[in-house]
Parts: structure tokens; C-alpha cells; sequence
């Protein structure tokens, strides 16, 4: 199955990352670390640049740091998807929602995972809860299409 990827993902995946660097600087019962925060941007960087490998370094310390830094879980899991790592992607994404029931982006991001597998019926299910969080997902209700295509045949 072939996932369609368009800008609508790193436009989404931007509008989450400001989001979530406000809601960090915001928190009012937790102090970051420069260091940590390095990490965090870089993260950021990387993972908008296509630096996998470097995301996932810098998701690792950040999540060393905070072991509930949903974003990080996030980029991580983009990271290993992208990889091809899809058992650590979806794993990842578990982490994040456990963490944040409303990141449509994790469910996402597993719902490609599960695709990728062929696992079609739990794709279908994460994409469903990414577009109730976010009906505004594209890239979820077009891969729903497929996905439903592939299981008729």
C-alpha cells in the first residue's frame, strides 16, 4: 500500500511543533534544562530536514529528560517510521497517546505504520481517531480510501 505523502503532514507536523514548544516554555510546574531544550530544537530541525538518525538521538536525550515529553515520543516515531522501523514507530506512538488521548498526529503516524504492515483494519482505526481529533487530516481520510480498497481485494 502506498502512502500518500504531501505537504498537508509537515504543515500539520509544524502547527503541532508550535503548539507544543508553547505548551513547554508554558508549564508552569516544570523547568527545562538549556540542554534539554537544545535537544528539543534539534529534534526539530532534524527531523524537518530528513536527519532520521540525529532525530531520534536528540528525541532520546530529550526523553531521558522527560520521560513525558509527548512531542518527543511524536518525532521519534516519524523518525523510525521513515526508517522503516515500524515496530519502534508504532510503539512510540502508543507512548504518545498514552500520554495525550488528543495527538491525531501519533495516531497518524501509526495508522501509516500499521498500513506499511498490512495491517489494514488497525490503520483504519488509528486514522479514524486522527480525523475525529483533526477532521482537517487529509492525508488520514485519503489513506482510509486505500486502505479500505486493499481490504476488498
Amino acid at each position: 500500500m502506498k502512502i500518500k505523502k504531501q505537504g498537508v503532514f509537515s504543515g500539520f507536523l509544524c502547527l503541532f511543533i508550535f503548539i507544543s514548544i508553547h505548551n513547554l516554555y508554558s508549564q508552569q510546574t516544570k523547568e527545562y534544562h538549556p540542554v534539554v531544550l537544545a535537544h528539543f530544537k534539534n529534534s526539530l530541525e532534524y527531523i524537518m530536514a530528513g536527519d532520521y538518525a540525529n532525530a531520534i538521538i536528540s528525541c532520546n536525550n530529550v526523553i531521558k529528560a522527560d520521560p513525558n515529553s509527548v512531542v518527543s515520543y511524536t518525532i521519534r516515531a516519524r523518525a523510525y517510521y521513515e526508517l522503516g522501523d515500524l515496530d519502534r514507530a508504532i510503539a512510540d506512538c502508543g507512548q504518545a497517546i498514552k500520554l495525550d488521548k488528543n495527538n491525531a498526529t501519533a495516531y497518524n503516524i501509526r495508522g501509516n505504520s500499521y498500513g506499511k504492515k498490512g495491517d489494514y483494519k488497525r490503520a483504519i482505526s488509528d486514522w479514524q481517531a486522527a480525523v475525529r481529533i483533526n477532521p482537517n487530516l487529509e492525508e488520514a481520510r485519503y489513506n482510509i480510501e486505500l486502505a479500505m480498497k486493499q481490504q476488498n481485494n
